[in-house]
């Protein structure tokens, strides 16, 4: 198995619960103090995600990932979480949210072909999921294995029905048919593409200056549908404040059958591509907490 698929989660619904209790009830500031105690927790009792972090950072200009830095890191994961808290219960107010280039992705929606939005682990989707279910101007299904994290996942769908009706979940069999309806109706797909699962077709790209294997996936599925591709990233910049990001990465043009692999192969490059620049502008943003890089291989 691919080892992400393998990771365990590390708590339990009443621990979640209480965290959201806890969050919905305090002020923000409150609620951040309890971060520090959880970081320091996953610093201490979980050696794959100190490995990754600072396997990971070594890899950045002017990083070498010391123990701060891997302490920040994992802070910064911690509170893009605690943060998916207060976007599910609609509490926008409490953050600065800028968004840039939307116009790429009003102009993908305009052909009304609908269209898929990109993501990574890379900042917060749950940012642009919230937004674009509040907005209904912006159709949003999303792509995602419910299985994985099941319990966190449950715990936080609780907190907004809405959202978590907009899931199509991979899982099922008839998961693509429910999502090219969902294109037919001029609606965004939401899937993240940075991660590969066992037995899919995969796409050798450099990320940082070394090999990563990628999904093929999304840009086969753009490619054969003919439906645009918009890149997104929902960045914590840290306190209160978040940065959006779209660009457009496929514009859905007409590929010929026979030049179709090697177009997905240079798509995917520029979106890791894409990654890779949001990477070296906001370093802690990266939450694939794993052996990426296959450095223990």
């Amino acid at each position: 198995m691919v080892e992400w698929t393998e990771q365990k989660e590390r708590s339990n619904p009443f621990a979640l619960r209480l965290i959201c209790s806890i969050a919905l009830h305090l002020p923000r500031c409150v609620t951040r103090l309890f971060l520090w105690p959880i970081t320091f927790y996953y610093y201490l009792l979980s050696p794959k995600i100190r490995f990754s972090s600072r396997q990971y950072l070594r890899r950045l200009p002017n990083k070498q990932g010391s123990i701060w830095q891997v302490i920040r890191h994992i802070h910064h994961f911690a509170s893009t979480i605690l943060d998916r808290v207060y976007f599910l219960t609609d509490q926008f107010q409490k953050f600065d949210i800028k968004i840039n280039n939307k116009d790429c992705l009003d102009s993908a929606m305009a052909s009304g072909k609908g269209a898929i939005l990109l993501g990574s682990h890379v900042g917060s989707f749950e940012a642009m999921r919230c937004l674009a279910i509040r907005h209904k101007q912006l159709p949003l299904k999303i792509l995602m294995y419910r299985d994985h994290n099941a319990m966190s996942t449950k715990v936080l769908d609780e907190l907004n029905p809405d959202v978590a009706n907009s899931v199509i979940n991979l899982a099922d069999d008839s998961a693509l048919l429910k999502m090219k309806e969902a294109l037919d109706q001029g609606c965004l797909i939401g899937m993240l593409g940075d991660r590969v699962l066992e037995g899919e077709k995969k796409v050798v790209c450099n990320l940082l200056g070394e090999e990563v294997l990628l999904p093929a996936g999304p840009f086969s599925l753009a490619l054969m549908l003919g439906v645009p591709v918009v890149g997104f990233f929902g960045i914590y910049e840290g306190g209160n404040r978040y940065q959006v990001q779209h660009s457009l990465l496929y514009s859905g043009e007409k590929i010929a059958r026979a030049e179709r692999d090697s177009q997905v192969s240079i798509l995917t490059q520029q979106y890791v591509d894409s990654i890779e620049k949001v990477l070296k502008d906001f370093s802690y943003n990266w939450f694939n907490f794993y052996d990426y890089w296959r450095d223990t291989k």
